[in-house]
C-alpha cells in the first residue's frame, strides 16, 4: 500500500462558510480536514457518476434503447448469448 504524505492546502472562504464548517466539525466531532476530504471525495464521485451516465445515455441512444425496460431486455438478451 502506498503511504501518502500529508500536505497543507490553504484557501480563503467567506466568514459564514468558515463558521458553518467550524460548527459542523464540532457537531460531527471530526476535523475540518476530514470533512473536506469527504466533501472532495463525494464531489469526485458525483462527477464520475455524471460522466458514466452521459456515456450510458449515448450508448443507449446509439442502440435505439429508449426506456429502462429496453436496456434491461438488451442486457438480458446479450448476457444469455
Amino acid at each position: 500500500m502506498i503511504k501518502h504524505q500529508p500536505a497543507t492546502v490553504s484557501f480563503s472562504v467567506d466568514t459564514e462558510l468558515k463558521d458553518d464548517l467550524d460548527k459542523l466539525a464540532a457537531k460531527e466531532r471530526r476535523s475540518k480536514s476530514d470533512l473536506f476530504r469527504e466533501m472532495y471525495n463525494y464531489y469526485r464521485f458525483k462527477v464520475t457518476l455524471s460522466r458514466v451516465q452521459e456515456q450510458g445515455t449515448l450508448i443507449a441512444e446509439r442502440l435505439g434503447l429508449e426506456t429502462d425496460d429496453d436496456v434491461y431486455n438488451y442486457l438480458s438478451k446479450n448476457r444469455a448469448a
